[in-house]
């Protein structure tokens, strides 16, 4: 009797890991999106704070005041995307809200999170509309970069 090859062992390693990954539940995944979004918000008033310190907060108002209600919510998703890439990326798939609710983002096919995946991830938050998608099962984000929210492993 012939023993299976070593890549099939680890091609059924790999299989069995992905299988034992158990996804987030909704009610976590929109928890981590509260948690993020105000974490991002307490940035976003930190740095107009800060600004409003400076000898160039006045010029900064007036732009600010002078933009669209349009104009502030697409600036605003650039930079909410900008902040999730830059936060995923750094912390390997996780945020503030995955660290309180235990979970991670992994790429759907392994058990990995690169600065590709955060790329691609904070690309697609960039779209306006994208969180209605999460209503709907599977956000773009996920459905879109090959990639998934699961439970964080006990050790």
């Amino acid at each position: 009797m012939s023993r299976p090859a070593a890549s099939e062992n680890l091609l059924h390693d790999i299989e069995q890991e992905m299988a034992s990954q158990q996804d987030a539940k909704a009610e976590l995944r929109f928890l981590n999106y509260v948690i993020d979004l105000l974490s991002f918000y307490a940035i976003v008033i930190s740095g107009v704070f800060l600004v409003a310190l400076t000898a160039y907060g006045g010029k900064v108002f007036q732009v600010i005041a002078s933009m669209s209600d349009f104009s502030d919510f697409v600036l605003l998703h650039v930079f909410y995307g900008l902040y999730m890439l830059v936060v995923e990326g750094v912390f390997k798939g996780k945020t503030l809200g995955k660290l309180i609710t235990g979970t991670r983002v992994v790429h759907q096919y392994t058990d990995s999170f690169s600065w590709r995946d955060a790329f691609r991830r904070g690309i697609m938050r960039m779209i306006p509309l994208e969180y209605f998608t999460a209503c709907a099962g599977s956000p773009f984000h996920d459905q879109w970069t090959d990639t998934r929210v699961v439970m964080e492993k006990k050790k």
